[in-house]
């Protein structure tokens, strides 16, 4: 069983092979029952049918999968809120930056005045 203290039931479904609609033909136990069952039934040539698996769930998993998912929202909200007021408020350091560099003119050195090219003789 892939899911711990949970019990696998099985379906069988036939799928009408004219519209697609599918049609629940009983729910067994294992497969066992389901090949039994598989091997009663009438089947001509095109016939389709699913077996699927399914996990029976408690109230009681189910209740605490929702309680860790209410916390585990609140959190993400909680995280997410915080990195929107980190970001603003980077967002508002760097446009001071920007506004005390913008009053301050920068002057870069002329390096030609400095250094002569010689012509190699």
């Amino acid at each position: 069983m892939s899911h711990p203290n949970q019990p696998e039931y099985f379906t069988i479904n036939a799928v009408c092979p004219h519209d697609g609609t599918t049609t629940s033909l009983g729910i067994f136990e294992n497969m066992d029952a389901v090949s039994y069952r598989l091997k009663r039934m009438y089947t001509s040539c095109g016939d389709e049918y699913r077996v699927e698996c399914h996990h029976l769930s408690t109230a009681e998993s189910e209740a605490f999968a929702y309680n860790e998912q209410t916390v585990n929202r609140v959190k993400y909200r909680k995280d997410e809120a915080e990195k929107e007021a980190k970001l603003k408020e980077y967002d508002e350091w760097k446009g001071q930056i920007k506004a005390d560099n913008a009053s301050v003119d920068i002057e870069l050195p002329n390096i030609n005045a400095e250094y002569q090219t010689v012509e190699a003789s």
